[in-house]
């Protein structure tokens, strides 16, 4: 079977179930092959979908590693890419969906394990849940014949999961055109502001800011999961560069034999993975209550399986290039190492 066999029977499958350029060697941070205590560098984000990397750090587990982990925060997944992409980076706990644009555009690196299902959730105020109550997908058609504009929806930055799923959204579940919306790519913590302050009409976010829309007093709340919209809709993911897993392949299995153990401490010890959220985000910023709300909610699946993301990950890959976004028709074998989890957790053939 051809790749474009592939992608066209994957762009088949997308629709009936919702009804720099060149290689870029990264690990610049890398030391020799296996001598470890070496530093490399980990960009994340402080999103909750990065939640194994909140437990990891909060348990001190990044310390039991033969490296030291330096972490970098990034304000989105695109401008987290653009730094792999420049070789400051050995590693990262990033978007599927610029996890992907990197990997298409030369980043050389590999998803070795998933971390949440299904994390995204289309907000909006109380104007326009309305007209979507009563007209569902010509909503967008009617409120800008009788408001006299488009919709504005907010999101994270162009390229980054929620932006993404934001147009799949209207362009292959709605089958609408993105021109009906006016989008607005912000960063965390602007995008929460926007909403709350009624700025825009909606929104397509993550947890924790679903929940502290819903909590707070402004009408915002959610009105459609990703679960109906995308099933299996792949979140965050863990991936290390070509570099790291071709030099020292023993170290990327201890991270994602570390990372198998923070899965399963979220799903054991929900209330206290909220609170290791809450202390790196920032208690000011997210208060555990919240997090604690936030991690029960729909979009709070976590997971470790790579495989449980494979087919949605390749869908966003057909998507990207519908998009514009790349023009490079990725493989499994392109995206994913499935043999650090298949070892770790004995499930591989």
């Amino acid at each position: 079977m051809t790749e474009q066999t592939n992608a066209v029977r994957r762009r088949q499958f997308l629709r009936a179930g919702t009804a720099v350029t060149g290689a870029t060697a990264l690990g610049g941070c890398v030391g020799g092959g296996g001598s470890g205590g070496e530093t490399l560098t980990l960009g994340t984000l402080d999103v909750f979908p990065m939640m194994q990397h909140f437990v990891i750090q909060r348990q001190g587990w990044y310390d039991e590693l033969d490296a030291d982990i330096k972490v970098e925060t990034f304000g989105g997944g695109p401008p987290l890419v653009q730094a792999y992409q420049s070789g400051s980076l050995d590693l990262a706990y990033v978007g599927i969906s610029p996890g992907l644009v990197g990997i298409a555009n030369g980043v050389d690196s590999k998803v070795v394990a998933a971390n949440v299902l299904e994390p995204n959730v289309m907000v909006a105020g109380e104007r326009f849940r309305g007209y979507w109550n009563e007209h569902g997908s010509d909503a967008f058609r009617v409120f800008r014949e009788e408001v006299g504009r488009k919709p504005s929806f907010a999101t994270l930055p162009a390229g980054s999961t929620p932006d993404v799923f934001l147009r799949f959204w209207l362009e292959e579940a709605l089958g609408l055109s993105t021109d009906v919306v006016s989008i607005n790519g912000q960063s965390p913590s602007a995008l929460q502001s926007t909403l709350l302050t009624g700025k825009v009409d909606g929104g397509s976010v993550i947890e924790p800011i679903a929940t502290k829309l819903a909590r707070d007093d402004g009408g915002v709340e959610p009105f459609r999961y990703a679960a109906p919209i995308m099933p299996g809709q792949p979140g965050a993911v863990l991936q290390p560069s070509q570099a790291l897993i071709d030099d020292q392949p023993a170290l990327v299995r201890s991270l994602v034999e570390t990372h198998v153990r923070a899965t399963e401490f979220v799903r054991e010890n929900r209330d206290e993975a909220a609170k290791m959220a809450s202390e790196v985000i920032g208690t000011e910023i997210l208060p555990v209550e919240t997090a604690r709300t936030a991690i029960r909610s729909p979009a709070s699946t976590f997971v470790s399986d790579p495989r449980e993301i494979v087919d949605k990950s390749l869908v966003y890959n057909d998507f990207h290039q519908q998009l514009g976004n790349v023009d490079t028709d990725l493989t499994e074998s392109d995206v994913f190492d499935h043999s650090f989890h298949d070892e770790v957790t004995s499930s591989g053939g």
